[in-house]
């Protein structure tokens, strides 16, 4: 018994430290990195590059622990470079936090635009938080399931139009509220709207689970209530020659 505990915490906790992280380096000390500076005299061009440095020493950290990334992450490193680089060509604050908020479109299209891959942005991340066994099981089912394709499919779509519905919102608040409060209520958006993701996909894997029996960022995406059915979902029969050569000879009125 202890052995499997062990085995659990040590999968849970990767898990809770990639969920942390993101809240802590993205939205928690950026925020205090800015206003700190602020209440410090420093000016708000200033303190809006420098609380925007946290991301990316998270970045450079992970690069430099795993020397190698995933396509989700390659593209969050291209948006903060990109991030960067555009912020040296503007002294003006409110310019910077319009173009921050506009970036959640270029993160949209990258979303809507994985549907035209072999492999949409919710499965995407479904294999990104998965273990390797369970990463196997998904393509998989991704291949025998045009249930499970479609179910994935639409649910990169929605969060796809939700980045961009997060872009709109932010550049309204960039443009008509005050620069000090504009770094806050921007990460206050995006958490609302990252709630309400969470809250909508909660709701329809639960959905896609009972109507359909699919689990789409389960272990096991393809549920049966008989677990045989299961296994023949995801091993391919096997071809036994000397059974084949059994029931040839085995007389009709025995089958029968």
């Amino acid at each position: 018994m202890k052995p499997s505990n062990a085995r659990a915490v040590t999968s849970q906790a990767p898990a809770w430290r990639a969920l942390a992280a993101p809240f802590l380096f993205d939205v928690a000390l950026p925020l205090t990195v800015y206003y700190v500076l602020r209440s410090q005299g420093t000016g708000q061009w200033q303190a809006l590059m420098l609380s925007g440095t946290v991301p990316v020493g998270r970045v450079a950290v992970m690069l430099a622990a795993r020397r190698h990334v995933t396509g989700f992450e390659t593209f969050m490193i291209g948006m903060l470079a990109v991030r960067v680089i555009t912020s040296l060509f503007t002294g003006d604050p409110r310019v910077l936090l319009v173009k921050d908020a506009c970036l959640s479109v270029a993160a949209g299209a990258w979303i809507l635009g994985s549907l035209l891959t072999a492999r949409p942005f919710a499965f995407q991340m479904g294999q990104y938080w998965s273990a390797p066994a369970a990463q196997h099981g998904r393509d998989v089912a991704w291949h025998r399931s045009p249930a499970l394709r479609g179910a994935l499919t639409r649910l990169t779509m929605w969060w796809g139009c939700g980045q961009v519905l997060d872009s709109v919102v932010g550049v309204t608040i960039a443009t008509t509220c005050a620069v000090e409060a504009v770094p806050a209520l921007n990460r206050a958006k995006g958490l609302a709207l990252l709630g309400l993701a969470v809250i909508v996909t909660v709701l329809y894997s639960r959905h896609c689970a009972r109507r359909r029996g699919l689990s789409l960022f389960g272990t096991v995406p393809l549920r049966h209530r008989d677990p045989r059915v299961a296994a023949q979902a995801y091993d391919p029969p096997v071809h036994d020659p000397h059974a084949q050569d059994t029931e040839e000879r085995t007389p009709h009125h025995d089958r029968a």
